[in-house]
């Protein structure tokens, strides 16, 4: 390789919103898994759901540990390790309900904080626009490694930008709706208008870095400020943008 190619390439390590997002988000989750588990009564029907979440919990922390070593364009094709043990770790969770040794609450705790990850590792990384090549502005540099550029917002007026999506398609931009609105109900009805009549889900594909519940009580909000409407009811419920 020419030694005048310089390459801007970094490692998940020093991704800020990777390792804010998904690293430290697992690590809490393993953590409360752990805590958890040394209050459950240790006893016949307890001991194998107490050693498998063990493993699985254990295994999530080792593949997101593992993780931080790959480079950015790495992760695309090797990540799967690590959804896979959160897949893993979610199956083991709702076994252990099953069998009551989790409530209810417990799980749904648990099952959320697996899903932020999960949705934001679809979203960002898994799902994530390939790197290109192009040529630098430095003319000690022959080529550099980066990302499609975006448009940008400046961090004075995120919260009030409004970003203009073609319609029906929320799939291509969903990074920056995420990571260029701030204010949590403009980024829902930015979706909205790109999509009208969507249900949470679909929203929450878009909106990777909060609960289900959370969108679904910013909803209600809007709802009741008369800015978002609703048709059907509960799971069947699509949201639209009023039309003033």
């Amino acid at each position: 390789m020419d030694k005048d190619n310089v390459f801007a390439i970094k490692r998940l390590a020093a991704n800020n919103e990777y390792y804010s997002n998904v690293f430290k988000k697992t690590e809490r989750t393993v953590s409360v898994v752990f805590y958890i588990l040394s209050y459950i009564e240790r006893k016949q029907e307890t001991e194998f759901h107490i050693k498998t979440l063990s493993d699985r919990a254990m295994a999530v922390h080792e593949a997101s540990l593992a993780t931080l070593s790959l480079f950015e364009y790495e992760a695309r094709e090797k990540i799967f390790p690590f959804q896979q043990s959160l897949v893993a770790l979610e199956g083991s969770l709702r076994i252990a309900n099953a069998a009551r040794v989790l409530n209810d609450e417990v799980l749904a705790l648990l099952l959320s904080e697996v899903d932020l990850v999960q949705r934001y590792l679809r979203n960002h990384f898994v799902g994530a626009i390939p790197l290109t090549m192009r040529g630098s502005d430095d003319d000690n540099l022959t080529g550099m490694l980066k990302r499609p550029s975006r448009p940008s917002v400046s961090t004075t007026n995120r919260a009030s930008a409004r970003i203009n999506i073609p319609k029906g398609d929320i799939s291509s931009d969903a990074h920056m709706v995420y990571s260029q609105l701030v204010d949590r109900a403009a980024r829902i009805k930015t979706v909205l208008e790109a999509k009208p009549a969507a249900t949470i889900k679909d929203i929450s594909e878009v909106i990777t870095d909060v609960s289900e519940k959370t969108i679904q009580r910013e909803l209600n909000s809007l709802i009741e400020k008369g800015q978002v409407i609703r048709e059907g009811e509960r799971r069947w419920s699509k949201y639209s943008v009023a039309v003033k």
